[in-house]
């Protein structure tokens, strides 16, 4: 009887430790690449989700309703058919849900440049929190991690520490065994893996992330019942952000902000006040300024 109770037990475990922390999607665009047969490609995207799906990424027990989206694109613009490598771009977006909607808000949208691995028909994708299997591996490990450190700063002050410091002993042991472009500190994009993890644990830079909590949880979790209030609480959140454009005015923190936050904050602040308008487009157009013409849609009557 006791071994029964045992079994069942670890059934039980094993169901919920096999609980997915995300939503994902996963697609390669292959049509840069010269090949008769694709379905490698068909199941590299079945591969990269399934290893996803069975991991248990984040720490605590993550109910349906606050999983949240991942989705990775692939782009390859070479492959090797003998050997399985692939050159490749990635799009990597991560959504988290909004208290009280059914509205999903960008936390990240990134776009890696060097996202180049190897991949065999048949291969096995097997991951160990601190080593490093294959380069895939590590890729999805590292972005799953770093998403699940900006989903929890979101929900409270720095609370996505243990992620990022996860997703940085992954960019250690990738540095030491692969060295691959995206790992290192060299190079000519500031869109890196490097940067990514460099930007979001350095004490310097430390105000931007106090700007993801105050925005998602005092401003868009609170959006539907008191949207003035979320409003001023999403331009505090932006006052931060400035923090870190006065001592970094390049750093990828603020491209990574407003390439995932720019066409939310646009139609979030064209129904605000008259006197909210120009004061957030002043703002904005001063630490996003390449992006400048695209706030003046905010001063247009609604």
């Amino acid at each position: 009887m006791r071994k029964i109770f045992f079994v069942l037990g670890l059934l039980i475990s094993l169901l919920v430790n096999a609980q997915p922390d995300f939503n994902i999607q996963v697609r390669v665009t292959d049509n840069q690449i010269e090949i008769t047969d694709r379905s490698i490609f068909r199941r590299l995207e079945n591969d990269i989700k399934t290893f996803i799906s069975i991991q248990k990424w984040s720490l605590d027990k993550v109910l349906p309703a606050e999983l949240f989206d991942l989705t990775i694109e692939i782009i390859p613009s070479a492959y090797n058919q003998t050997t399985g490598e692939i050159t490749a771009v990635a799009m990597i977006q991560c959504r988290r849900p909004v208290f009280g909607t059914n509205y999903n808000t960008i936390l990240l949208n990134f776009r890696d440049e060097n996202f180049n691995f190897t991949y065999l028909d048949q291969q096995r994708f097997d991951y160990t929190d601190g080593q490093y299997g294959t380069e895939i591996t590590g890729l999805l490990a590292f972005y799953c991690n770093y998403c699940l450190g900006l989903d929890y700063d979101s929900f409270g002050q720095e609370s996505g520490t243990p992620y990022f410091n996860k997703a940085a002993q992954i960019l250690s042991l990738a540095q030491a065994k692969s060295g691959g472009a995206g790992w290192t500190a060299f190079g000519r994009n500031l869109r890196t893996r490097y940067n990514l993890i460099d930007n979001i644990l350095n004490e310097r830079f430390k105000t931007i992330r106090l700007a993801y909590y105050i925005y998602h949880r005092k401003g868009m979790d609170v959006f539907q019942k008191k949207p003035l209030e979320a409003r001023k609480q999403i331009f505090k959140a932006i006052e931060e952000v400035k923090k870190v454009y006065a001592i970094a005015p390049n750093t990828v923190m603020l491209l990574m902000f407003f390439d995932s936050k720019r066409d939310e904050i646009i139609n979030i602040y064209k129904g605000a006040t008259a006197i909210e308008k120009p004061k957030i487009v002043e703002i904005l157009t001063e630490i996003d300024i390449t992006n400048a013409t695209k706030y003046e849609d905010i001063l247009q009557e609604k």
